[in-house]
């Protein structure tokens, strides 16, 4: 039951926190291919959080940040930022529910597993 009430917990919070950037995006005017192009380089990154356990990865995904950095701040594209923390957003509920190596079922092996307990 309590795993139930955290998943419509974070889902309702990712919900509105989404929402809400986007509201705010619409009433001051922010660029919508700024924001996207923030979303789309982030999602994958922040998504498969989980994935960055090499030196070589990490490495890689800090220097995009510091050069993408960079370049908005010359470039006066601020509202990138807005993309990629929705990006960060929705990349963590991913991360949270990320789907778990499960076993594959087998016929053969659930039937000697049957006939080995009824034998016992």
């Amino acid at each position: 039951m309590k795993k139930d009430i955290l998943n419509i917990l974070i889902g309702s919070l990712t919900a509105v926190l989404i929402g809400l950037s986007i509201i705010y995006s619409i009433e001051n005017n922010k660029s919508f291919i700024q924001i996207f192009l923030g979303f789309i380089i982030f999602i994958f990154p922040f998504s498969f959080l989980s994935s960055f356990t090499s030196k070589i990865a990490s490495f890689i995904l800090v220097f995009v940040i510091i050069m993408l950095n960079y370049i908005t701040y010359k470039l006066e594209f601020h509202d990138l930022w807005i993309g990629t923390s929705q990006a960060f957003i929705l990349g963590f509920a991913i991360y949270f529910y990320r789907v778990r190596k499960t076993t594959v079922f087998s016929k053969k092996d659930y039937i000697e597993k049957n006939i080995n307990e009824n034998n016992i």
